[in-house]
């Protein structure tokens, strides 16, 4: 254990470090499993790399074996921002692989290839440095180390030589495989208290250390062992948590389980950088309870550990989910830190592993996203678009190519439908689904955009055919409703197509009860490019056609752009009606005003607006949405 700055390390964890192999299969025995995929593991080394990704400098001191797994495991360590300078090489053992079962949503087991014993078992007092351990602001240890020598005794050396003042945390962490003689643990586990001064364990953990599976009896008599703080999780019971003069207790936080091994590491860490940061009590807690929670709807341990910016975002999603609505997804988890990168920092990678080696989650995501409330329709409403690509047209802010990088889209996207006061998205299926597996859409007014046929430029512009989602399929994905672009050219005999197919379409969506959101303009070709015609005369005209579309308007709104003399224009319809943001441009301060103008008339319901806010002068999104939100009368 030889560190370059033994004063830098906020966190020390000591004890087991794993290779994961876990299933790409769910609900089937491990036997019949067919791919795996491999992670870093172990509790002590979850907790650090949870609490590297809060920004604390974490070191641990463990041991690999003189295998690839071994290189493999300091490099990872590495690449999360774990010091593995404390990671010692044990010659004649393996380093353990750790295989698993997953049935969520909360079952789970596990087989560890620790025989006949692991390298991390083997750690010795050689092994640690006394001034390193008695200046870190906290050490970390597992009730799983203390199941067998020489690690047990090295464990209370190192539990021994902390500074009173300084915390160390005792994670019951128990593995009754690790232990010769089970019987024996809560002996050791009343020797490893002695030095604490945090506890924490689920209810099966404070059973075997204090006697009782009641949470509230377990936490007392954690206390009176001596801690300052008794943390005790659990499960759908959520968490409770007790200090000599406070009593926190934390309801669930329910999400869709994929795999809940590593969500107690989640916790761990999250409560590691909480209570070093000084923060209250009872905002820790609940920041530990969504760190878990992301976890548990995520395949890994360390490697799926979450950012603060992810845990502040399911927060925010779980205090706004409408009651009685089915568990949060989760998104998957980022590779970078939000804020780091925008192409990389709400966009994984895993995406694409999602797509090529499970398609079916695709469905499952949809199907399972927490849907926007009907009442809300009552009120005015802010809608993203981002269907601009799928037609083939990418320029946004001063760049033609704006919108062809996909991760970057889709950052921008997650980025303003995280926005208070957004209320949904309008998008092709690809994105649709992709902000979904992200968790981006839970809660939101989403409409499948339809016709994307007519591509700028193109001879056959007019032809506006249905080459997005039909009725069926909006139906089939959950979605609130579908829009339709209507581009009438009395000259253009492609107009006839749309305008049969456009009916046609209206009729379906009413018929499964579902929005038709219908965009009409007045459109010219000129100079060998369509042009629409934004004067007042002109939109009356082709709102007059588009509203008449159908058997019945009961479900039709209409997609309107701001012109001028827009109260005149709006005369014209008795249809509910979204104002579209247009192509913006650098006078921002302006556009808003036409939008807060526009939004006075009675007709007008809200905004539908999209490049002009994911690609703003000045690159803030945070703030464009905010703006525009504002706006509404709400």
């Amino acid at each position: 254990m030889t560190p370059a700055d033994p004063t830098s390390y906020d966190l020390i964890t000591l004890g087991r470090v794993g290779v994961d192999l876990y299933p790409q299969q769910a609900d089937v025995p491990l036997a019949e499993v067919e791919t795996f995929t491999k992670s870093l593991g172990g509790t002590a080394t979850n907790v650090a790399v949870a609490a590297a990704r809060h920004g604390m400098r974490t070191h641990i001191v463990t041991a690999v074996g003189d295998d690839p797994f071994g290189s493999y495991v300091r490099t990872a360590l590495r690449t999360f921002g774990v010091d593995d300078s404390g990671v010692a090489t044990v010659p004649g053992l393996l380093t353990p692989v750790v295989f698993c079962e997953i049935h969520p949503p909360d079952h789970f087991p596990l087989l560890f290839y620790r025989l006949p014993t692991a390298p991390d078992q083997h750690l010795t007092p050689q092994h640690l440095d006394p001034s390193v351990l008695g200046q870190a602001r906290m050490l970390w240890i597992t009730g799983g180390a203390l199941a067998t020598e020489p690690s047990r005794g090295t464990t209370l050396l190192a539990a021994g030589q902390r500074h009173h003042s300084a915390d160390t945390v005792l994670d019951l962490d128990w593995r009754p495989a690790f232990w010769d003689n089970p019987q024996e643990a809560p002996a050791w586990y009343a020797k490893a208290l002695e030095h604490a001064t945090v506890a924490i364990g689920n209810q099966d953990e404070v059973h075997v250390a204090v006697g009782t599976r009641d949470p509230d009896r377990a936490a007392d008599l954690l206390l009176e062992r001596g801690v300052r703080l008794a943390v005790v999780k659990q499960g759908p019971a959520g968490v409770l948590a007790r200090t000599p003069t406070e009593d926190i207790r934390i309801e669930p936080l329910p999400v869709h389980v994929v795999n809940g091994l590593g969500a107690g590491d989640a916790f761990g860490g999250a409560l590691a950088a909480g209570l070093l940061a000084g923060r209250p009590l009872h905002e820790v807690i609940e920041t530990a309870n969504a760190a878990g929670a992301l976890v548990a709807g995520r395949p890994a341990c360390a490697d799926d550990m979450p950012y603060p910016e992810e845990i502040t975002e399911l927060l925010h999603r779980h205090r706004t989910r409408p009651a009685g609505a089915p568990p949060l997804a989760v998104p998957p988890a980022s590779r970078t830190r939000p804020g780091d990168d925008r192409s990389t920092r709400r966009t994984p990678r895993h995406l694409t592993e999602i797509r090529a080696a499970d398609p079916e989650r695709v469905r499952r995501a949809m199907n399972s996203r927490p849907r926007f409330d009907p009442a809300r329709f009552g009120g005015p409403l802010f809608l993203l678009a981002a269907d601009h690509p799928a037609r083939g047209a990418l320029a946004a802010g001063g760049n033609p190519t704006a919108m062809a990088d996909r991760h970057d889209l889709l950052a921008r996207c997650a980025e303003a439908l995280a926005r208070p006061g957004v209320d949904g998205f309008l998008g092709t299926a690809d994105l649709i689904e992709d902000l979904t597996l992200l968790g981006a859409l839970d809660g939101k007014l989403v409409l499948g955009s339809m016709n994307r046929g007519g591509l700028p430029g193109a001879a056959f512009e007019l032809d506006d055919r249905f080459t997005g989602y039909d009725a069926r399929g909006i139906q089939d994905a959950g979605l609130d409703g579908g829009k339709l672009l209507l581009r009438l050219d009395p000259q253009d005999s492609a107009t006839a197509t749309t305008l049969e197919s456009a009916a046609h379409a209206v009729d379906s969506l009413n018929e499964r009860g579902l929005l038709a959101l219908v965009e009409p303009f007045a459109s010219r070709r000129r100079d060998g490019r369509v042009r629409n015609e934004l004067t007042a005369d002109a939109q009356m005209w082709a709102n007059n056609i588009a509203q008449g579309l159908g058997r019945t308007t009961a479900r039709t709104w209409l997609k309107l752009p701001v012109v001028p003399e827009m109260e005149r224009m709006m005369s014209s319809t008795t249809l509910p009606t979204l104002i579209l943001g247009g192509e913006g441009g650098t006078d921002q301060d302006r556009l808003y005003a036409t939008w807060a103008e526009a939004l006075r008339i009675p007709q007008v319901r809200g905004l539908i607006v999209g490049r002009t806010l994911l690609y703003p002068p000045g690159d803030d999104i945070a703030e464009a949405v905010d703006t525009a939100v504002s706006l509404l009368a709400r």
